[in-house]
């Protein structure tokens, strides 16, 4: 038998996390905490096995939803639900940045988020899958994953440094230890084969 699903809820409108916890329990999902600021997220998502985050994007605290999700992404690599009722152009880029698995829009009702989970799942599952199972992903170390990934996503390497604190020069060896390990003559190549 499956174990249940540990969901993390981000939410700082008490009403509306308590209504998500609900509808989860209604659909056989298990909540481990609600947490209003990202700080209490960080805390309940290392104090627990955690198999999915729901997050608002806007929640109270000096991080929001997308810079909580970020934290948690550097911690354990997990599937992402982001819930919201905006969804600017600005926004959404912010959010897409983190690679959500699936995104849910307010109001919601529980068939939307029935969806959300087994698409967030289904995505998840999926690209974990088709990584672990990679023989050129495996000979890398976490460090050039990482930074392969974040080429995959468009990044330079200025920005890959910033992202993982890392300076220019590092990122720029990590790009030519890869090239090195895969006998690839640039990224993309590496990509292909990373996605092929």
């Amino acid at each position: 038998m499956t174990s249940t699903r540990k969901v993390l809820i981000i939410e700082d409108e008490v009403l509306i996390a308590k209504d998500l916890s609900y509808i989860l329990e209604d659909i056989g999902y298990e909540n481990v905490g609600i947490a209003s600021t990202g700080a209490k997220a960080l805390e309940l998502f290392r104090n627990h096995k955690v198999d999915l985050v729901i997050s608002d994007i806007n929640i109270n605290g000096n991080m929001d939803g997308i810079d909580t999700v970020k934290a948690i992404l550097e911690f354990k690599e997990v599937p992402i639900i982001y819930i919201s009722a905006f969804s600017d152009t600005k926004t959404v880029q912010r959010a897409i940045e983190t690679s959500p698995s699936s995104f849910l829009t307010k109001p919601y009702n529980e068939r939307s988020v029935q969806i959300a989970i087994d698409l967030a799942m289904a995505n998840f599952n999926k690209t974990q899958q088709n990584l672990e199972n990679n023989e050129v992903f495996q000979q890398l170390t976490q460090r050039e994953r990482e930074i392969i990934l974040l080429i995959a996503e468009g990044k330079t390497s200025a920005e890959i440094a910033d992202q993982l604190f890392i300076s220019p020069t590092t990122a720029a060896k990590h790009r030519n230890n890869i090239l090195a390990k895969t006998g690839c003559n640039n990224t993309s190549e590496v990509i292909k084969l990373l996605y092929s």
